[in-house]
């Protein structure tokens, strides 16, 4: 079982090559990841945006450009529907994100006609952390797409996290369904949707996992507070995945461990077409160089 987000680079770099389609490449860090990939021999890669800015980017970056396509965009909004195009018309293989938000770049990928969703599947973010705090690499959703999941949501999310663990050798991740206590309160509203899931779990309606819920995030991953609490399971302490009750919850436990603890994070999407690489603007060019990484070793992680 990988357990260092190293190992994921060092799959990556074992796959075929393939072509990468970045939007708005006007930061080092982006810039940076792109280039570190190219070098270890995982990719080609298409620029698109303002020629002007990748170029100045690109000099503060210390990036050679001459070692990319770059389609030169004045609008970015053209720019990032050039990127997607590219990968929707097989001319790149996966997509990535530079210095534009996450809400354009998302409404770009799930408008109906981008050519990177299919009918109903259902889009979810996976991310993957490597804390220096605790034992093993989290995997953990939906920090990006869905802003209050419901329960066919959760169990989207469920599926999708559970796919990137066996990817990464766990035959059975433990995944832990969080709210803000491990009590059932009809204050709570995470409760019963988790206690749901834990009860489907074990009547083995999940497939290859097992999970517990509602666990608050210290029982979820420290084995002390579990014994403080008197809460004993096969998750608590070791979970593999977490499924977080919204958004908010999901993005403020992705970037408080990124800025505050250490941690490097890799992301993309579960249920596209093609792999798509989402991070944060604001995250690191290791992580950045992680997420491509990790798109080209998942795939589109998931079919729904």
């Amino acid at each position: 079982m990988i357990k260092k987000l190293e190992e994921i680079l060092l799959m990556a770099q074992q796959k075929q090559k393939r072509k990468l389609s970045v939007a708005c490449p006007y930061d080092v860090h982006t810039l940076q990841a792109v280039d570190n990939a190219r070098r270890r021999g995982m990719i080609t890669a298409v620029l698109c945006g303002d020629a002007a800015k990748i170029g100045f980017a690109a000099q503060v970056a210390d990036v050679e450009i001459g070692n990319f396509e770059i389609c030169d965009f004045k609008d970015d909004d053209e720019a990032l529907s050039k990127a997607v195009g590219l990968v929707a018309d097989g001319e790149a293989d996966f997509l990535m994100k530079g210095l534009i938000s996450s809400e354009k770049y998302l409404k770009a990928v799930l408008r109906r006609n981008s050519g990177l969703i299919a009918g109903s599947t259902a889009i979810t973010h996976v991310a993957v952390m490597e804390n220096p705090n605790y034992h093993k690499l989290i995997i953990f959703g939906d920090s990006a797409i869905l802003p209050q999941p419901d329960l066919k949501q959760k169990l989207i999310i469920l599926n999708a996290l559970s796919a990137m663990a066996h990817i990464l050798g766990n035959p059975l991740p433990k995944v832990a369904v969080l709210a803000a206590t491990e009590l059932i309160s009809n204050a709570i509203i995470a409760g019963p949707d988790a206690a749901v899931i834990s009860k489907m779990s074990d009547r083995h309606q999940l497939g290859q996992c097992m999970a517990e819920g509602p666990l608050s995030l210290d029982l979820a991953i420290n084995s002390q507070a579990a014994q403080i609490k008197g809460v004993t399971n096969e998750v608590v302490g070791d979970a593999d995945c977490l499924i977080f009750p919204d958004i908010e919850a999901g993005n403020s436990f992705y970037k408080t461990n990124t800025k505050l603890a250490g941690a490097q994070v890799a992301g993309c999407l579960a249920g596209t077409k093609a792999p798509v690489v989402l991070t944060s603007r604001g995250d690191s060019a290791q992580s950045k160089l992680y997420s491509i990484a990790l798109a080209m070793v998942a795939g589109t992680v998931v079919d729904n």
